[in-house]
């Protein structure tokens, strides 16, 4: 099976690809919820590197799923956007060193939007950046990478009850949240599989995390998007809808209807189109919700953790999902009678 915990050497890594002699300790920076990022200063250059998780590195489709992001995030940057593909050292973007991977990118000057925080100049930047992604061809890369992620996982086979009774059973916080969203959660999954069949007949591939972290500002306010390690096929519709909540401000519990409405209505001056009814795109909108929620279950309770520090984290992660799933269900009829008044 290998090593599942984090394993980081990082002066041997510098040495194997020849990025330079360290010239202080790596310092670890803020990053996302599933890999490490640190901050990297050789007498060569300065680097941010991604340690990447060995639970995620160790499933079978994880190397293919990195495969193709890094040919996106190419694709993407020959065709305009200001995207930050990976280092390729050694004819490869993947660096390894005793079972440990890592993404090397050069460090890039600029701050990222706080989450939650509103700029309505952003939101037309955002909005602009999207519709040029979506009208990239990737069609060859969907043709080498057929199926595999195309079709909805059923999340309805998550063991839900199971999970609950043993986190009750573990002391965890969240058992009883769980229980008492069970019957919650299955109208979720019913929702998910109704518009599924309306959505996956027109996918895209695109970033599919563009939210605040993963785009930094440069002194000009030119956006700089960053981590396409999540890049693959989506609706294009579907993506529209999840990048204005992430510029709105949903998350932080306090939504902007201007900066919404504004991010989507520069998206369609841009050229950008609707495929698909509100009401099927906000509907399978739990799906990646419900995905994240099953993963960090699985994470604190142990089942998929490097350390105690990604349990703790899963734990967390457990609980702000649950609460983001019901602020979702509670919007989404509001959210649909913007839509429709704009447009």
């Amino acid at each position: 099976m290998g090593n599942l915990n984090y394993n980081l050497n990082f002066e041997m890594l510098c040495a194997k690809y020849g990025l330079g002699h360290l010239k202080n300790e790596p310092e670890q920076v803020t990053g996302g919820l599933l890999h490490r990022m640190y901050r990297l200063q050789t007498d060569k250059a300065l680097y941010a590197v991604k340690a990447l998780n060995p639970q995620i590195m160790h499933r079978d489709t994880a190397m293919n799923n990195y495969t193709l992001s890094e040919k996106v995030a190419n694709m993407a940057y020959q065709n305009g956007i200001n995207a930050v593909p990976a280092i390729v050292s050694k004819d490869s973007f993947m660096h390894e060193f005793e079972g440990q991977f890592y993404l090397l990118f050069p460090w890039v000057e600029g701050k990222a939007l706080p989450s939650g925080g509103i700029n309505i100049g952003c939101c037309k930047k955002i909005g602009e950046n999207l519709a040029k992604i979506h009208k990239i061809d990737f069609a060859t890369l969907l043709d080498h990478h057929p199926n595999e992620n195309l079709e909805a996982v059923n999340t309805s086979t998550v063991r839900w009850n199971e999970y609950a009774l043993k986190a009750k059973q573990d002391g965890l916080e969240w058992s009883s949240l769980l229980l008492d969203n069970l019957n919650q959660i299955n109208h979720w999954e019913q929702l998910v599989d109704s518009s599924a069949e309306q959505l996956l007949n027109h996918m895209i591939i695109s970033h599919r995390d563009l939210d605040q972290k993963n785009v930094l500002w440069d002194e000009h306010q030119i956006p700089i998007i960053i981590d396409w390690e999540a890049a693959g096929p989506i609706h294009p519709t579907q993506e529209l809808i999840d990048v204005a909540l992430y510029w709105s401000g949903f998350e932080s519990g306090s939504v902007s209807k201007d900066a919404f409405c504004t991010l989507i209505s520069t998206y369609r001056e841009q050229g950008g189109e609707i495929y698909a009814n509100w009401s099927d795109v906000l509907n399978y909108g739990f799906h990646g919700k419900l995905e994240w929620l099953a993963y960090n279950v699985r994470r604190s309770l142990g089942l998929e953790s490097t350390d105690d520090a990604e349990r703790e984290l899963g734990t967390r992660e457990v609980i702000n999902t649950i609460t983001a799933l019901n602020d979702y269900d509670h919007f989404i009829p509001q959210c649909i009678e913007w839509c429709n008044q704009d447009y």
